[in-house]
């Protein structure tokens, strides 16, 4: 039976999850960005031919039918990644299914394909947002080194035995090579922001580096939970935990969706950097919480106080914000016309753009944002106790999210 050939500049159907104007960023997260609204939900793994979110037989079928020409080409048809798609590819989805393969390929979240040996049981993870994600997962097992996060971090409470791991980090998001390829690492899990990248650290350390991130703000990170639960074998977990998230996500989404944009709060987000002036740009979060975005561009940008004051923002969130920095600007001078000053609607929250606390933090803070916006309609939301369950059906330890709002000052409700 003959094959077909793949056309490697043929992209596959493009399913689109994330709907935002963009500003000046990073290329790094440019990257990133392009591959979001490239491929949405479909599971970047080579023999993924049906591009939905697993590896099944209905993949096997959908090759048969490419070969049979009763189907059209898909670029993740191509299971063995050798440019043909033949009955090498069948088979190669067969030892998929049956987890036996030799060899994944990979699009990783810098639209790079990395072919990655399998079964994986050693892994470095030098980025905090993979870090997380395999503790979720529960494969911190396999983790041999990683950079134990300085800062608060529900990893302190789920996994406090990787404290005790080789410290690979230079900094941030960076690596120490030579000491990760001392631990014979099967992969490497980096940022696609890091410092050196995944293609600089692959070729110093000969290891397979997959990058992956949590930007933009999504709030299950989709992407990211279903390329590390392929790699690591644990894909079921992944797609139970994306739909756990769906459900909760749609709980707040059902109420705030029949609320009318009039009366939606204006809201504005600030790193809390000690200046009202760092915007953090339009979160989804927000949107989905029954806000308004102030801003009307995502990333990070510096405006004037006099930008702020002609938005007029209904609510204020600062990031991290203490005590002091929501004190500095309701009593800032300029500010005093702001709706959220004059009410007293200046909060702390501990995410922004970024995926900060993976899926666990992000689910949490949707309730909570949808609290403080509509209280009336959430009368009976517990945030602290919803949030305490959420956290603890992902890190399987309560408490953490009563930690967290200690920590970060975060409003709470008599």
């Amino acid at each position: 039976m003959c094959g077909v050939e793949v056309d490697r500049n043929r992209s596959p159907i493009p399913i689109i999850a994330l709907c935002m104007s963009l500003v000046v960023m990073p290329a790094a997260d440019a990257a990133y960005t392009a591959f979001a609204w490239e491929y949405g939900d479909t599971l970047t793994v080579y023999g993924n031919a049906n591009l939905d979110d697993v590896v099944d037989e209905d993949d096997i079928e959908y090759v048969r039918g490419i070969i049979d020409g009763t189907e059209g080409e898909t670029q993740f048809a191509d299971a063995n990644y050798d440019g043909q798609i033949d009955v090498d590819d069948v088979a190669q989805i067969e030892l998929i299914i049956a987890g036996e393969e030799d060899y994944l390929f990979i699009l990783d979240m810098s639209n790079r394909t990395v072919t990655v040996p399998m079964p994986v049981e050693r892994i470095v993870a030098v980025s905090s947002d993979s870090l997380r994600t395999l503790v979720v997962l529960g494969a911190e097992d396999k983790i041999v080194g990683c950079g134990y996060p300085t800062s608060w971090s529900p990893i302190w409470y789920a996994a406090p035995e990787l404290e005790d791991l080789l410290d690979i980090s230079g900094g941030g998001d960076g690596l120490n090579v030579e000491l990760a390829m001392s631990l014979e690492p099967d992969v490497i899990f980096v940022a696609t922001s890091a410092k050196l990248n995944a293609d600089e650290i692959q070729e110093k350390s000969q290891v397979p580096t997959i990058a992956v991130s949590s930007y933009p703000n999504d709030l299950w990170i989709v992407d990211m939970f279903r390329i590390v639960g392929a790699v690591t074998g644990k894909d079921e977990k992944a797609r139970d935990l994306i739909a756990y998230a769906e459900e909760k996500v749609d709980g707040i989404t059902e109420i705030t969706s029949e609320i009318s944009d009039e009366d939606k709060p204006v809201v504005y987000t600030t790193h809390g950097g000690g200046k009202i002036t760092q915007c953090c740009g339009a979160i989804s979060g927000v949107e989905w919480a029954g806000g308004l975005n102030a801003a009307d561009f995502t990333g990070n940008a510096e405006v004037s106080k006099e930008q702020v004051i002609k938005w007029n923002p209904d609510v204020i969130l600062i990031t991290f914000g203490t005590p002091e920095k929501i004190e500095a600007v309701v009593s800032d001078p300029v500010l005093q016309d702001v709706n959220a000053v004059k009410s007293g609607r200046v909060y702390s929250v501990y995410i922004s753009k970024g995926g900060w606390g993976s899926l666990g933090s992000q689910l949490a803070a949707l309730n909570y944002l949808a609290k403080l916006f509509h209280p009336e309609k959430f009368e009976d939301l517990d945030v602290e106790e919803e949030g305490n369950e959420i956290m603890e059906h992902l890190y399987g330890v309560d408490g953490i999210y009563t930690e967290m709002a200690e920590e970060y000052y975060l409003h709470r409700w008599d």
